[in-house]
């Protein structure tokens, strides 16, 4: 009979705070990966557009 083994992606960020929150979001900086929740991922996502600018308009933000 065949096997069907369940991985359980957590977030990273609440992982640090011991809650076990699914992952939904991924995130890759220069090779390193990283599991999110919608919030965590929101959080880096209003982060990152801060600093570097709306993605939609790259030319502005260089």
């Amino acid at each position: 009979m065949a096997r069907k083994v369940i991985t359980t992606i957590t977030c990273d960020g609440c992982k640090k705070k011991g809650m076990e929150v699914p992952g939904t979001v991924g995130l890759t900086v220069m090779g390193d990966e990283y599991d999110l929740c919608d919030e965590h991922g929101n959080k880096f996502r209003a982060l990152l557009a801060e600093a570097l600018g709306d993605a939609a308009n790259p030319a502005l933000s260089a």
